[in-house]
């Protein structure tokens, strides 16, 4: 795990970055839904030679640097709007508190005492997730940040020996945290890995059915 960020946010501060947090969980989890989604339907074609299946898999490949891209947004300890962040500000006791006022000012109202089980089960989720979360893959790739993450390609990932796990692993992580911390400081539920299961599927049968379409020469290429 590493080491967090030392930047304590106030309670204004964390309620800010919540939808920023859950939006960069969501478009990771949307290019990793995409990735799985390509993947199952090479792995699912007759065909996998054609040139739609080649494409599709170049792609997949661009789609899963995506996710870890996105990912990286999220964790970065040299940014204030990160999970790092929100990790520091729900360590302290106090957290718990703040949490279940803003909970139970949310539409729809509830009572403090109605909400102070729901935020302490989602702040122990979040922490949990935070701390079980295989960083590996992110202290990693720490040496492109200086370089541009955003100019960053899979090869320069392997190179680093950056895993198509060690990016799962993170998005699932990250998309938890983001989901948990929208949770308890809205009353929304607003959930990123719902994004990922979605794309996933939709990804699978388009491309399941453009492979199979140019495999069976119903599919005009020119």
């Amino acid at each position: 795990m590493p080491k967090p960020s030392p930047y304590l946010p106030s309670i204004d501060e964390v309620v800010r970055m919540a939808p920023e947090l859950n939006a960069w969980a969501e478009m990771a989890a949307r290019a990793f839904g995409l990735y799985e989604g390509i993947n199952e339907a090479i792995k699912m074609a007759r065909d996998k030679d054609g040139p739609v299946a080649h494409y599709a898999s170049e792609v997949r490949q661009q789609m899963i640097l995506m996710a870890l891209i996105r990912s990286f947004r999220l964790d970065d300890r040299g940014s204030k709007v990160s999970l790092q962040s929100a990790y520091q500000f729900l360590r302290v006791p106090d957290s718990l508190q703040l949490t279940a006022r803003l909970y139970a000012e949310s539409e729809p109202k509830s009572t403090l005492c109605g909400a102070m089980p729901i935020c302490q089960s989602g702040i122990t989720k979040f922490l949990e997730t935070y701390r079980s979360v295989d960083f590996a893959g992110f202290q990693k790739i720490q040496s492109f940040r200086n370089s541009g993450i955003a100019h960053v390609s899979w090869p320069d990932a392997e190179k680093a020996k950056v895993t198509f796990s060690d990016v799962e692993k993170l998005v699932l992580g990250c998309c938890e945290m983001a989901g948990q911390l929208t949770l308890i400081t809205s009353a929304r539920n607003d959930w990123p890995i719902e994004h990922l299961e979605e794309t996933r599927s939709t990804s699978y049968k388009f491309w399941l059915a453009a492979i199979t379409a140019q495999s069976n020469g119903t599919l005009d290429l020119a």
